[in-house]
């Protein structure tokens, strides 16, 4: 009989031990944990994404407008500088939409301030007179078509005239 209670209390302590040790097993854990994480590691990683895409159009953006403005200050005697310039300005930006970008020229020579209608203008030009370009371009951040905010992309450059 004492026999049988050794027998019984060594199976009882194996079961035990192997019940205790399926409890504390890990092998599923980093799954679990990856499973978790891994939503939200894509969402902040989409949005750093999406967040310099805008920078990248804000960088391109302002070196076109300062193209465009080195372009304006030097057309003085032609017969379309605003043209020439726009030209210039879509060339030097060429993965923006041309249809998205709105740009105002001004040009003041003297007293006189020619908005956006420099047709024949060219001549008029001096040297020493102010050329101005100001262009905006419409960014979405956004992700996962989840639009957080509209903005404004702008950018502005004085030149003078040569």
């Amino acid at each position: 009989m004492n026999r049988l209670k050794q027998c019984t209390k060594k199976a009882l302590a194996g079961s035990i031990t192997r019940l205790m040790h399926r409890a504390n097993r890990t092998e599923g854990g980093a799954l679990v944990e990856m499973a978790v994480t891994l939503p939200l590691i894509l969402l902040i990683m989409t949005g750093i994404f999406s967040f310099s895409v805008a920078l990248h159009q804000k960088l391109l953006l302002s070196e076109a407008v300062s193209n465009a403005g080195r372009t304006l200050a030097i057309e003085r005697g032609q017969t379309d500088p605003c043209a020439d310039t726009y030209t210039a300005l879509t060339a030097a930006a060429p993965t923006l939409d041309p249809s998205q970008l709105s740009v105002s020229m001004t040009l003041k020579s003297g007293g006189t301030s020619y908005a956006n209608s420099c047709s024949g203008s060219g001549s008029a030009m001096s040297a020493g007179d102010t050329a101005q370009i100001v262009a905006t371009y419409p960014c979405v951040l956004g992700v996962y078509g989840v639009s957080f905010s509209r903005c404004q992309l702008r950018s502005q450059i004085s030149e003078v005239v040569q």
